[in-house]
């Protein structure tokens, strides 16, 4: 898609800070911001450049009276957060400036800071308290993807889950879902509480190889928890390994393909991967066959068994548990009924 033709209700686009923060390098001064706005109508994203050190900063606005701690920013090998009450824009009265430090590698920042953007502005009607959580928390999981280890190869139980969410994906998408919605729900790489979560609905997906029963590790009280009456749907994914299925880089291409012409829905893709520790450089590692066996999904409601925060005790801070999903005695429906009744994507 040509940038003429490019969405501009919603920023996912790499080439736009890239050609924001080419722009405003060009315009040299001895100290100070040299900022413009990026391509939405609330200005709430701005490309900037302070001097003198001439660093690259996302900055995002917000009219929350909540200020985070100092202590309390995430700050990584190549990047720091600060809060700054400069005017940027008549809007916003804060702003969470993203920047880069000198020396640190430019593309994988420039990837961090559009996922940000894209995940704070399809978040939906929120409040600034909360967008302002969103967005702290998109950072710290790209903290975290910079401090894991690169081995390059995912270990068998990721690559199985990650095999999981994207079979779930590719068949949301050709059952008529959004490719853009899609790619832009799915959290399950950026740390989200579900895999797939939309501003009214969170969709969890458990995947296994067992053939006799379905362990399932739900991480934490909040996991399977309704947030301000948004419902909850789990999908039980059990794969088998066999000849004429796919491996972990064929569903990846196959989902790549699923983006059809759509820049916006492939960016946000491959920001997933990217934060799900796939690699493209290794692919030929991973040998094994994934083919689908069944697909289960079940709403998570009173009726199902589930430890949550909004039902224990405020003495419990913490906990995780395993279901066996084959034990359940909830009736199940198919993704496709999903989609219809969910009507999210």
């Amino acid at each position: 898609m040509s940038p003429g033709r490019r969405s501009m209700a919603v920023l996912t686009d790499t080439e736009e800070l890239e050609l924001a923060w080419n722009a405003l390098s060009g315009q040299e001064r001895a100290e100070g911001w040299a900022t413009v706005a990026l391509g939405t109508a609330t200005a709430r994203f701005r490309a900037g450049i302070v001097y003198p050190g001439g660093e690259e900063t996302l900055l995002i606005g917000f009219n929350s009276d909540v200020v985070p701690k100092k202590a309390d920013l995430p700050e990584g090998a190549g990047f720091r957060v600060e809060v700054s009450s400069e005017a940027f824009a008549p809007a916003f009265g804060r702003w969470l400036c993203l920047t880069r430090q000198n020396g640190a590698g430019r593309d994988l920042f420039v990837q961090m800071a559009a996922d940000v953007v894209a995940a704070v502005a399809t978040a939906g009607e929120r409040s600034e308290t909360s967008l302002l959580g969103l967005t702290l928390t998109r950072i710290r999981a790209w903290q975290d993807f910079m401090r894991r280890p690169r081995s390059g190869v995912l270990p068998p139980e990721e690559e199985t889950g990650l095999a999981g969410e994207l079979t779930v994906l590719c068949r949301l998408i050709e059952g008529g879902a959004s490719p853009a919605g899609v790619a832009g729900a799915w959290n399950g790489p950026a740390g989200g509480l579900q895999d797939f979560q939309t501003g009214t609905l969170g969709l969890e997906v458990k995947t296994t190889l067992s053939v006799t029963g379905f362990p399932a590790r739900i991480s934490s009280l909040e996991q399977l928890d309704e947030l301000a009456g948004r419902p909850v749907l789990l999908a039980a994914v059990r794969l088998c390994l066999q000849e004429d299925g796919l491996t972990l880089p064929g569903l990846v291409e196959r989902a790549r393909g699923l983006m059809g012409s759509d820049s916006r829905a492939l960016a946000m893709l491959e920001r997933a991967l990217l934060l799900a520790g796939y690699l493209d450089d290794v692919a030929s590692e991973y040998v094994r066959r994934f083919h689908c066996v069944e697909i289960r999904v079940f709403d998570v409601d009173e009726t199902f068994p589930r430890l949550v925060r909004s039902a224990v005790r405020p003495e419990i801070r913490a906990a995780a548990y395993d279901i066996d999903i084959d034990l359940v005695t909830a009736a199940p429906f198919s993704l496709g009924d999903a989609l219809v009744r969910a009507g999210a994507f």
